[in-house]
């Protein structure tokens, strides 16, 4: 029971710390594919866009289930004081 909630709670980092990872990775393998320093440049952030598109496609749904999990927490508690 505790495990489960340390990881509940983990979570958000976890894919804040994913997401970043996967935005550097994609820019440096555009940086590795483009010819030349413009070229580079520019696969590096075409690459970082079309990551961060799939990223969110693929994540897109833990994060919106974690800021609901906390909205109504948020909520719970406000409710409870009352």
């Amino acid at each position: 029971m505790y495990l489960s909630k340390l990881v509940v709670k983990w979570l958000e980092w976890i894919i804040e710390i994913g997401l970043w990872l996967t935005l550097v990775a994609a820019f440096v393998a555009g940086i590795k594919m483009g010819d030349g320093f413009i070229g580079s440049l520019i696969t590096g952030v075409f690459f970082t866009v079309m990551a961060a598109v799939f990223a969110s496609l693929v994540f897109g749904g833990f994060i919106i289930l974690a800021d609901i999990r906390r909205l109504l927490a948020e909520h719970s508690k406000g409710t409870a004081s009352d």
